[in-house]
């Protein structure tokens, strides 16, 4: 059972996907396990149903290490992650290469310890071993959710800066809406780029690169009623 794990694990890490993100799989695999367990122990046992032959996959000395480092080691990894972190902040910037890839091989004997731990909770399970997992339920609940709401919040983060970076000028196109520096915009159906000059914003044909004093002035375009001032819609 051991190998099979260890060839699964050999495949899942040759693939194309970056490796921090498949430590984060697995440890998504990880609580799903645990909470699979409390599940099939509380409401509906859905093993009974599946035929498991797995014997343990370890010896039951070190099933007991597991059994009484679990908590423990996911503290440990905790206070790692809080300090080593941080560490990014106070090193010389010449050193962080060589920090990265210490962090990502302690996080990956991490994650392989929560995997192993949680795969032998639910071999365990199926072969009627008794398990008590309430407060690794708990953590792994609670884990998930901070994870979604890390990658909502980082998400959010990022479409605030993009939004932020974009400047915007004093003027708005035919149809009200701000026109931003850098804009590609139409008007009297010839296409331009909103570019600044000395100050002052101004309307460089596409696919011109001299900019001058003589560009007709973004001001003059809008107030053109006539002219249709219009933002180009990006598809």
């Amino acid at each position: 059972m051991l190998e099979k794990i260890i060839e699964m694990l050999k495949e899942f890490f040759a693939g194309d996907k970056h490796l921090l993100r498949k430590l984060r799989i697995l440890r998504y695999v990880s609580c799903i396990i645990i909470l699979f367990i409390v599940f099939c122990e509380s409401y509906w046992n859905l093993l009974v149903y599946i035929d498991l032959p797995c014997p343990p996959m370890l010896e039951e000395k070190y099933r007991t290490v597991l059994h009484l480092t679990g908590m423990k080691v996911f503290i440990a990894w905790i206070v790692y992650g809080a300090l080593f972190h941080n560490m990014y902040k106070v090193i010389n910037i010449s050193h962080c290469m060589k920090l990265s890839y210490i962090d990502n091989l302690i996080d990956f004997c991490f994650t392989v310890y929560f995997l192993v731990y949680a795969l032998n909770l639910g071999i365990e399970f199926a072969n009627g071993y008794p398990i008590h997992i309430r407060t690794e339920a708990i953590v792994a609940v609670v884990y998930l959710i901070y994870c979604a709401l890390k990658k909502s919040y980082n998400s959010h983060q990022i479409e605030y800066e993009q939004k932020r970076m974009i400047r915007y000028t004093d003027y708005c196109d035919c149809e009200g809406h701000s026109i931003p520096d850098e804009a590609k915009v139409f008007y009297r159906g010839k296409g331009y780029r909103v570019v600044s000059y000395k100050g002052i914003y101004r309307l460089l044909p596409c696919g011109e690169k001299i900019m001058s004093s003589g560009l007709l002035k973004l001001e003059d375009a809008a107030s053109d009623v006539e002219g249709r001032l219009i933002l180009r819609k990006e598809r």
